[in-house]
């Protein structure tokens, strides 16, 4: 049997990739995943670097790393992930990526092409589909938005011997020009559901970290889930892609796509159904907004104590769940989700990121949650050029309004062909030094944390010592660091033990 190895960097879950896999079974062709690095996360970070490769942000008030900002890729962790993919013997290799891996890609796919010389290199996802040029020095393809057809039609070439030139949704060089295939529609919501489940079986499955090969079980924790049940976002913000797939297959393709795209419940239900037998106990709906179908949810309300009866995580969003909806979402098993903000600022918010929401109704909602119980972290954004310091104050006060809760405050990253980063290009806002930015992020964080925390935040504000200094006020957060390391080390001795007792994953149906 022919072979494919697909590729990612950072993501354990990675399930667009377990999809394809899934699509590459299916096509009769045997795939293999690997899964380069793993996922630290909220790692402290106390000299940190001002640059877009390194993956930082505030949560809980001290600034933290994720992925390659704390763990970057090594030389070991290079060779292994080669002499893996070599004995795979492979009839082509697949990495699905983002745009952050360029300059990882940029050095690994020409030790890829050493060891497997002949064998075609395509590259996938969100930065390959932005900018193809870029990718293209170094991958012989890249593959344009979906991947399902294109790898259903890459598994057929491979099968009969064929090149995959004339593959749609492929892009590639010819004498030095950039040929850009047919690209197929985007698929329906019918096609969505006759799509097979995610691979997560642990067969043919590696996670290369620190140097070393470790397989299937070994790495997966199996006691949480992640699902999609719809493809797109009905929002429309400035800073983020999820929603612009419609704009970017107009531009590129020609072609039509859905905003917003929802699958059956009794397809997503038999997911997550199988997801339980195979040892979960907490489902995560990952999409951009938990589904805003009224009578989609309507059933799900209904179904999915009974035939699930496990707690999950979703999106809500005030613009779509009102609070007798989200009472019957807690009452159904929702225990944690999110309150995005993103700025204090109504102008920021309406303006510059295209996000219509009250204030008065954001402080409802977070209300909502807090009255159930139900889990939130507030999410805004900072290190926004078009904002200036006196909304900065006013976001900070707008925060003392809103009920205590975890904070994660990112630092605005305009992707390629974002709303956002053409607004910067055309504009040339000159931002606030990072001082300032830092130090009203770090007093949101107390603001958020309790009511001693707060009144500290009301009183530091005015003191020119901790503006001058930001990082003083880490002090505060050092005793909520100490209860994160024990937690995380309850949760690593309980998933080790969890490995000796999973159960034996069933065969997955078409």
């Amino acid at each position: 049997m022919k072979r494919v190895v697909f590729v990612t960097f950072y993501d354990m879950i990675c399930y667009g990739l377990r999809l394809l896999s899934s699509v590459a079974r299916q096509c009769g062709v045997e795939p293999h995943t690997v899964l380069i690095k793993s996922e630290k996360s909220y790692i402290p970070v106390w000299r940190d670097k001002d640059e877009y490769s390194t993956y930082q942000y505030f949560y809980n008030g001290l600034m933290r790393g994720s992925y390659y900002a704390v763990d970057p890729v090594t030389k070991a962790d290079f060779d292994a992930s080669i002499a893996l993919i070599a004995e795979t013997s492979p009839s082509v290799v697949c990495i699905s990526t983002r745009s952050f891996a360029h300059p990882i890609c940029r050095e690994f796919v020409p030790m890829v092409r050493a060891a497997l010389p002949g064998v075609p290199i395509i590259a996938g996802g969100w930065g390959p589909t932005l900018e193809p040029e870029k990718w293209l020095e170094f991958c012989d393809y890249v593959c344009f938005g979906e991947g399902e057809e294109a790898v259903s039609r890459i598994c057929k070439a491979i099968n009969g011997g064929e090149g995959f030139d004339d593959i749609p949704n492929l892009i590639h060089m010819r004498d030095g020009s950039i040929v850009r295939n047919v690209v197929v529609a985007p698929l329906s919501a019918d096609r969505m559901n006759a799509l097979p489940f995610p691979d997560f079986d642990p067969e043919n499955k590696y996670l290369v970290d620190a140097g070393t090969v470790r397989r299937g079980a070994e790495f997966y924790n199996n006691k949480v889930y992640d699902c999609f049940a719809a493809r797109g976002c009905p929002m429309n913000c400035t800073y983020c892609m999820s929603s612009k797939y419609g704009s970017i297959y107009k531009e590129f393709a020609g072609a039509a796509c859905p905003k917003y795209r929802l699958r059956s419940l009794d397809v997503v239900l038999e997911e997550v159904r199988l997801a339980k037998e195979r040892g979960a106990g907490f489902i995560r709906f990952k999409d951009e907004v938990f589904p805003t179908d009224r009578r989609w949810v309507a059933s799900f309300l209904e179904r999915y104590p009974k035939e699930i009866g496990l707690p999950f995580f979703g999106f809500v969003r005030p613009e779509f769940h009102d609070p007798e909806i989200i009472s019957r979402l807690h009452e159904a098993g929702l225990c944690v989700t999110m309150v995005g903000v993103q700025s204090g600022s109504q102008e920021i918010r309406e303006h510059v990121y295209k996000r219509m929401l009250s204030p008065e109704k954001i402080v409802r909602f977070a209300r909502t949650l807090a009255d159930l119980k139900i889990k939130f972290a507030y999410h805004f954004i900072y290190r926004n050029p078009f904002e200036t310091e006196a909304q900065l104050r006013e976001s900070l006060a707008f925060a003392y309004s809103l009920p205590y809760g975890s904070t994660f405050i990112y630092k605005l990253e305009p992707f390629p062909g974002s709303p956002m980063r053409d607004m910067i290009e055309k504009q040339r806002p000159q931002p606030l030094s990072r001082r300032t930015a830092d130090w009203y992020a770090i007093l949101l964080s107390l603001s958020l944390k309790g009511p001693v925390h707060r009144a500290i935040a009301r009183i530091a504000s005015r003191l020119r010592l901790f503006k001058a200094t930001p990082r003083l006020l880490a002090v505060f957060f050092l005793p909520t660091l100490l209860g994160e390391y024990v937690s995380v080390i309850k949760n690593r001795l309980s998933f080790r033990a969890s490995l000796h007792f999973a159960p034996a994953r069933p065969a997955r149906g078409a």
